[in-house]
């Protein structure tokens, strides 16, 4: 396969864990009722354990950068997960969707700031997804409070995840990099999970198919291809085609929830479309 096929391909793959990551904004928003914040974190990164088959049938390698990056990915991806759940109870909806995709900015202001060029078009995607962004999840007046701070703390985290991401997966295997990440923040989710929330079977069998979404779909293969792929496209275009996750939520939450997209979120949608569109 040629660069420009593998680049492509990459992007839906993306694209897919994006559209999975949308629609576990509906996914959350119902289990939040029996589950915790760090019980939903664990619940994300459990499912990885799925991924044990195939790493020995493929006989991944494991050395010292796969542990190191994973390690570093687990935290800021543990770190991230909690802090976006946490702040979606205490703030909106929709500034918790738009203030988490603000890692589009975050990580090419991170990558400037290191000595990397980005290509021009790149600023005028980020600009047309920010606006875009803006329109779809945003109304009314902008005031912070905790919640929203929780949520800046997160986006900056999954910048952070991104750009790990994008300096380990060409030192190790990317199978192996995304088990020993998955399996970290899990167990540091586990821990806290057990400590503070202390959940019982009933809550998760009262919320039985959100549960099996977070563990299989929203956890082990969206994260896993989110690793996989990233590989072959720049951390910068990564995180727009992310940023999409606004998007996805806002048409599952209107599929699923039956919550009304207005003109206004309509073109914020196309916005960002056009904005990936640009970069790509």
């Amino acid at each position: 396969m040629k660069k420009k096929e593998k680049r492509l391909f990459a992007s839906v793959m993306l694209l897919i864990a994006t559209m999975l990551w949308g629609m576990s904004y509906c996914i959350q928003t119902i289990s939040a009722a029996n589950l915790g914040t760090f019980t939903i974190v664990f619940l994300k990164g459990v499912g990885v354990l799925g991924l044990i088959p195939l790493i020995i049938v493929m006989k991944q390698k494991f050395n010292r950068h796969t542990f190191i990056g994973g390690i570093l990915m687990g935290i800021f991806a543990f770190t991230g997960c909690a802090c976006q759940q946490k702040g979606m109870m205490l703030s909106s909806v929709s500034k918790a969707s738009f203030i988490t995709v603000l890692y589009i900015v975050i990580v090419p202001l991170i990558e400037i700031f290191i000595g990397k060029k980005l290509k021009r078009r790149m600023f005028l995607a980020i600009f047309m997804a920010l606006v875009g962004l803006y329109f779809l999840c945003m109304s009314g007046s902008f005031t912070l409070n905790l919640g929203d701070l929780y949520l800046l703390c997160g986006a900056f985290c999954f910048a952070m995840q991104i750009l790990i991401i994008d300096r380990y997966v060409e030192k190790c295997d990317s199978l192996a990099l995304s088990f020993v990440a998955q399996i970290f923040g899990s167990v540091l989710a586990g821990i806290i999970m057990m400590t503070v929330e202390k959940p019982v079977l009933s809550d998760f069998t009262d919320t039985l198919l959100p549960v099996l979404y977070m563990i299989f779909l929203s956890g082990a293969f969206a994260q896993t291809i989110q690793v996989v792929y990233q590989e072959y496209i720049e951390a910068s275009l990564a995180s727009l085609i992310m940023s999409l996750e606004s998007v996805f939520g806002a048409i599952f939450g209107w599929l699923v929830l039956g919550q009304v997209l207005t003109l206004k979120e309509i073109v914020g949608c196309i916005l960002v479309f056009v904005a990936i569109l640009i970069a790509e």
